[in-house]
């Protein structure tokens, strides 16, 4: 058996978007309804992507999702293959908790689609700070490569789940995963 990542014991905070849940194929449809713009979520390979018809990026319009559509969006999604397994028996070694930058007025919606879903875990932040790094715990899962660098620096280890805007080189030091099943084998379980 390989060495673990983190000891027995360990906190391992995990992302949403990106993460547990697939959030691009909802939001390029989103993209398509609302702002006749077809993109594919491989094409998205930058939180400032533009789109045609927003003032703004993406991010603009993941915020609208979030404060106008947050039950369409976010309850729609579909989990990324293997979380709820991976988590389950991941649960009997570490404490998993959720850190999400989703606003708190979400956190109900998030909630209900993690039950439905069967997606198990020991606590949910409620507030989450800019810099993640900063939440007590032991490693971050995350797909945004600056929250993974910031956990790295704060001392934590940090997991990069690899996405289209994903950065492998901001956080070097990061374990780099492109699945569950990558954390699964990294934890040997």
């Amino acid at each position: 058996m390989t060495d673990r990542p983190l000891p027995t014991g360990s906190t391992l905070l995990v992302d949403l978007d990106g993460v547990v849940a697939e959030q691009l194929p909802r939001l390029c449809t989103h993209l398509r309804r609302e702002y006749d713009h077809d993109v594919e979520p491989n094409e998205i390979d930058a939180w400032s992507y533009d789109v045609p018809g927003v003032d703004g990026h993406v991010g603009h319009v993941i915020g609208e999702l979030m404060t106008d559509h947050a039950e369409w969006y976010f309850g729609g999604m579909e989990p990324r293959p293997g979380v709820a397994e991976t988590l389950s028996t991941l649960r009997s070694a570490y404490r998993i908790e959720i850190a999400t930058h989703r606003i708190p007025e979400t956190h109900d919606v998030s909630k209900a689609w993690l039950d439905e879903h069967g997606i198990e875990y020991d606590a949910f932040h409620d507030e989450v700070p800019r810099d993640k790094g900063a939440l007590d715990g032991d490693a971050l899962i995350d797909d945004y490569h600056g929250n993974v660098a910031n956990a790295l620096s704060a001392g934590k280890t940090g997991f990069l789940m690899r996405q289209p805007y994903s950065d492998p080189a901001a956080c070097d030091g990061a374990h780099v995963v492109d699945s569950w099943d990558d954390v699964r084998t990294l934890f040997s379980v």
